[in-house]
């Protein structure tokens, strides 16, 4: 029985040092870690911020009403007919409208500045 009194007394102190050392250990790594979560506030969520912007050479204007950029559309390409060999006539078409009074302050007419109320057709070439 003494035998096993002093075993069991052994495996205790070790026991209690093992476990003081890691309490010890963890309070200093807690504190470590409170320090450190102390510098961090609310730019540090999400991913870091990128160092350089991506910065274009030529200055561009930008309306803020366009949908499109003029890069981005086509001028009458999908009109193109390339087996046709006859040059294209270049026109402008020009929709005119007698607009009076009451068309504008009362709005009698139902008239819009759309073409299907359009009276006159001016084509220029």
């Amino acid at each position: 029985m003494e035998f096993c009194g002093e075993s069991s007394v052994q495996n205790l102190q070790a026991l209690s040092a093992l476990l003081s050392t890691q309490q010890e250990e963890e309070e200093d790594t807690d504190c470590r870690n409170a320090a450190a979560l102390a510098q961090l506030g609310p730019g540090h969520i999400g991913p870091p911020p990128k160092k350089y912007k991506e910065v274009s050479t030529a200055y561009m204007k930008k309306k803020s009403k366009d949908i499109w950029s003029e890069e981005e559309v086509a001028e009458g390409s999908q009109y193109d007919d390339l087996t046709d060999p006859r040059p294209q006539p270049e026109y402008e078409i020009i929709l005119k409208q007698s607009v009076k009074t009451e068309d504008l302050f009362l709005g009698l007419s139902r008239k819009d500045p759309s073409s299907m109320c359009c009276e006159a057709m001016l084509v220029n070439c």
